[in-house]
């Protein structure tokens, strides 16, 4: 293991979970709606209920059952089938723009930023991800994170976690799987980058789906 460690050059970063804490941010966002119209809603199951549709819309993509298209077009096409399941927000189609700009704002955890700036020092920290560009700018502009490298799959010809989707990002960056490391909180991320190749660092973040998750999004029924 040691000897394997020693040819990573680049480290590729999961961001949706791993470095930002979507959750809270979700959360918060929709309690805000539902307290100025004066009405009560479960907003963590709303923000569960959103991710999880975001993971079964995108297999949808990956497979060419859907058309192609972005982390900002998947999260609100899925919001328009999450809203009426939470009938007392009541929420019109501008709300439900202004309230998809929310994935825009996500606040990072703790130490991530600590973290990836230490790595930078040694390594090329690059993300790899399937969340939009703009959402990764967006949230790491805000949170003072720096990387090397912003690798959205929206620009590849694969998303996660088709095998392809990583060798793509390390063809971008110029190395070779055996000179990478994927990082993430996620095992379905980290078992498709270990089939394409790469070494991997799993981060666990227990309070990813907030601090009482019903469900684990992931391999469950075999999707991401």
């Amino acid at each position: 293991m040691i000897e394997r460690l020693r040819d990573v050059k680049v480290l590729t970063f999961d961001v949706g979970g791993t470095v930002f804490d979507w959750h809270s941010a979700v959360s918060e966002a929709v309690g805000e709606i539902a307290s100025s119209k004066g009405v009560t809603v479960d907003a963590p199951a709303f923000a569960t209920g959103w991710r999880e549709l975001f993971f079964d819309t995108l297999a949808k993509v990956r497979s060419g059952a859907l058309q192609r298209m972005n982390a900002d077009g998947i999260h609100r096409l899925t919001l328009d089938e999450v809203a009426p399941r939470f009938s007392s927000l009541a929420l019109s189609d501008l709300e439900k723009d202004n309230l998809t700009d929310v994935w825009h704002r996500l606040p990072a955890w703790p130490d991530a930023n600590p973290a990836i700036q230490r790595l930078r020092a040694r390594y090329t920290v690059a993300v790899l991800t399937v969340l939009s560009f703009g959402i990764v700018i967006d949230s790491s502009k805000r949170a003072g994170i720096d990387w090397d490298a912003i690798i959205s799959c929206e620009f590849l010809q694969h998303y996660k976690p088709d095998v392809d989707a990583y060798l793509d990002g390390l063809e971008l960056l110029g190395v070779e799987p055996r000179e990478a490391m994927m990082v993430a909180a996620h095992e379905w991320d980290l078992k498709a980058a270990k089939e394409a190749g790469l070494a991997t660092a799993y981060v666990p973040r227990p309070r990813e789906r907030g601090p009482h998750p019903q469900r684990r999004h992931g391999l469950r029924a075999g999707a991401p």
